[in-house]
């Protein structure tokens, strides 16, 4: 099961919060864990390659002036949580969410939760799926699309010849997303999709823009916006493949730093 939580919040405080907050949200989420079930949180910490979540920062506000954005009582925002895998979805929806409680600190503001969804139908980050029925539904497509338009909600940045690279190089996106899957999908797919990607798959258009994610001392260079990839070369089964994995990114995201923030995905209908 694949599970992506909407988190509503309104300002209690004024104050201000961190720009790029998807470290905080990070902190968040393993604090409750640990408090809510300490074996969870020990377990994910113990996960140093892939991990089973994606996390996204604060979002709603207004634009961030010199790394901060200033809050007044009233202001609304809202946080995602999303899993990758049965057992982890299962004590989200049974355990982490019922426990968080009903005031939480981000930054210098005291925020109350004022709503929790889980239906895509109440709002366009949250859902559900079973992922051994995704599947099975975009792998046995009797004719797989042919592109994928693709927006990135938060700056995405992936792995370049001297770094970060603030663009989706199809082999690059599409093995972030392949990792991920590898890891915890029900199925495994072949490992070459990633090369076969940067081989056979162009960008046939694109409206990004960078963005700089500021932690402290540290600051990296993403991309957010929209893109086209388009996959007329290759073979159905392929382009089968490639369909399961821009799906699966609405929960897994793309590139680095998806557990703080980074590289929110989803498909453009």
């Amino acid at each position: 099961m694949l599970c992506a939580a909407v988190i509503h919040l309104e300002a209690l405080t004024a104050g201000g919060v961190a720009g790029a907050s998807g470290r905080d949200v990070h902190g968040l989420w393993f604090h409750y864990w640990q408090a809510a079930d300490s074996r969870v949180a020990d377990q994910l910490h113990a996960q140093q390659q892939a991990r089973p979540f994606s996390l996204s920062p604060l979002l709603g506000l207004a634009e961030p002036r010199q790394g901060q954005i200033q809050v007044t009582p009233g202001a609304r925002a809202w946080f995602r949580v999303a899993t990758l895998t049965a057992e982890l979805s299962t004590r989200l929806q049974e355990t982490w969410l019922p426990r968080l409680p009903e005031t939480l600190a981000f930054g210098a503001v005291q925020w109350r939760v004022t709503n929790i969804v889980t239906d895509g139908a109440a709002h366009p980050w949250a859902g559900t799926a079973d992922a051994q029925a995704l599947a099975e539904q975009r792998l046995l497509a009797a004719d797989p699309p042919r592109q994928w338009r693709l927006r990135f909600d938060t700056p995405a940045a992936f792995h370049g010849v001297s770094g970060h690279l603030p663009f989706p190089l199809p082999g690059a996106v599409v093995g972030s997303w392949l990792r991920r899957w590898q890891a915890f999908g029900p199925v495994l797919l072949p490992d070459a999709l990633g090369e076969l990607a940067q081989q056979k798959i162009v960008i046939s258009s694109y409206r990004l823009k960078t963005v700089p994610v500021r932690d402290g001392k540290r600051m990296t260079i993403g991309c957010v916006g929209q893109f086209t990839l388009n996959a007329g070369a290759l073979k159905p089964g392929e382009r089968a493949a490639i369909d399961l994995l821009a799906a699966y990114a609405f929960w897994a995201g793309s590139g680095h730093r998806t557990t703080q923030g980074m590289g929110m995905t989803r498909v453009v209908d």
